[in-house]
């Protein structure tokens, strides 16, 4: 088509641009790879349902070399039949028994992130969203996967902390060695020689010694008695030194354990402290809704503490929920590759082709969502073109490939509303105007948040 990416305009609104000239397929060159990007939700539906075998493995910029090796075992990064072997075994672990025990941490630190915000509204402080939603979220998942008290709303030092934030700090280093690969392949082989990657070093490595060492503590102290958490359900899917079997049969490593710990961190950490931040600031610019859904709250749970069971009849809040997911997606696009030459609109697509489903774009299109731009959460609880297809709302994938902890976010997300706004509003917030970055494929404020509090009177 012979037209340029633009940086300084951004994926989101190039993609808009393009599909207006082009339609819903528009072929273009990721550097020197073929990618099609699609916003075609029968062909969404294609790739990531009915033609999902060959579909099932990302596309990633540098096709593996980027990531380190540690990183590539996880379940986000995996590919074909270990993909499918890691994805059967931790299913289990995301079961809604499993899940209800996860509630005592969940609860604990929605207390503790509530407390916290209360303090800030009563010393007159704006409290900045991404550090406090962060370290929740930090806590939730070192609590619920791992077992751990890290507490890092009340101390932000902690080593678990630091090197969270640093892994998914995506700064022009990133960027620079991103463009390299892009641009002279056989350079991401050198870069995986010398473990050079994505992710910085330092952090990966500081987490993949640390969940390691619990694990050793697990084995080398086993009471008996058998802790509730991911890191414990996944142990007990561990493999015995019996691997003489079909790859399809085997169980996971030690090794493949730690990986899935990583992933835990990455995904939790970065996903839901972004929804809570965005949703906050949208909760200040319509205080209406923040109303509504202070009233469900005490309508439907009273002072009891919330629990799996009884977040799940917070509609409402569910509805703000998804309507904050379909204005800012966490992660901005899907992608998937070709495994073999396919067929995809009438256009044969030779196998390693990638294609990019951009959820940011779908969420924003004003043919499923009339006035994209204007927080309704009501058109989720409605019966219309808005919610009858699930291709247009992608915020966590869609078919086998969706997100395996989309309930434990949502019911994450649910417990620490309920506990917020129990004791405090959002009177206000800044930026006035809120300008998006995304160029790792995450969706980040330009500038940080800052949330006006008023304690519950």
């Amino acid at each position: 088509m012979g037209e340029m990416y633009d940086p300084k305009t951004g994926t989101t609104k190039c993609i808009a641009a393009w599909q207006q000239r082009y339609g819903r397929v528009i072929p273009i060159f990721c550097f020197w790879d073929p990618v099609l990007i699609v916003t075609d939700p029968a062909i969404v539906r294609e790739i990531t349902v009915k033609n999902f075998n060959t579909w099932a493995d990302r596309y990633l910029l540098g096709h593996g070399d980027m990531e380190q090796q540690i990183i590539k075992k996880g379940v986000f990064f995996a590919e074909g039949a270990s993909w499918k072997r890691i994805r059967r075994i931790m299913t289990p672990t995301f079961s809604s028994t499993k899940l209800k025990q996860l509630t005592y941490h969940i609860n604990l630190t929605s207390g503790r992130l509530a407390q916290k915000l209360r303090d800030l509204a009563v010393a007159g402080r704006p409290a900045n969203a991404k550090n406090c939603f962060g370290a929740f979220a930090l806590d939730v998942i070192c609590g619920t996967a791992f077992g751990l008290d890290t507490n890092s709303l009340q101390n932000r030092d902690v080593p678990f902390m630091k090197h969270a934030q640093s892994l998914l700090s995506f700064d022009r280093y990133v960027q620079m060695r991103l463009t390299i690969v892009g641009l002279f392949p056989w350079i991401g082989k050198i870069f995986q020689m010398f473990n050079i990657g994505f992710f910085k070093n330092r952090d990966v490595c500081f987490f993949k010694e640390n969940i390691m060492a619990l694990i050793k503590d697990r084995k080398e102290n086993d009471t008996g008695h058998k802790v509730a958490d991911f890191l414990q359900l996944l142990l007990n899917a561990e493999a015995s030194d019996e691997e003489d079997i079909k790859e399809e049969e085997r169980k996971l490593t030690t090794e493949e354990i730690t990986a899935q710990g990583i992933i835990f961190i990455m995904a939790g950490y970065e996903t839901s402290s972004s929804l809570l931040q965005f949703l906050s600031y949208e909760l200040a610019r319509n205080q209406e809704v923040q109303e509504k859904l202070a009233q469900e709250i005490q309508s439907a749970l009273g002072e009891t503490e919330p629990t799996y069971y009884n977040v799940k009849t917070l509609k409402y809040m569910e509805a703000v929920i998804n309507e904050t997911l379909r204005m800012y997606p966490p992660v901005v696009s899907l992608t998937r590759q070709a495994e073999v030459d396919t067929v995809i609109n009438g256009r044969t697509v030779p196998a390693g082709t990638g294609v990019l489903i951009p959820v940011a774009n779908l969420g924003r299109d004003p043919e499923f969502f009339p006035d994209p731009h204007v927080f309704r959460p009501e058109r989720f609880l409605e019966k219309s073109k808005e919610n009858a297809s699930p291709l247009t709302f992608l915020p966590f994938g869609y078919g086998p490939r969706a997100c395996i902890g989309l309930r434990v976010a949502m019911m994450e997300a649910k417990i620490a509303l309920v506990h917020i706004l129990r004791i405090v509003r959002v009177t206000s917030a800044t930026p006035e105007h809120l300008e998006l970055e995304e160029y790792t494929g995450v969706l980040v404020p330009k500038d940080p948040i800052q949330l006006n509090l008023q304690v519950v009177p």
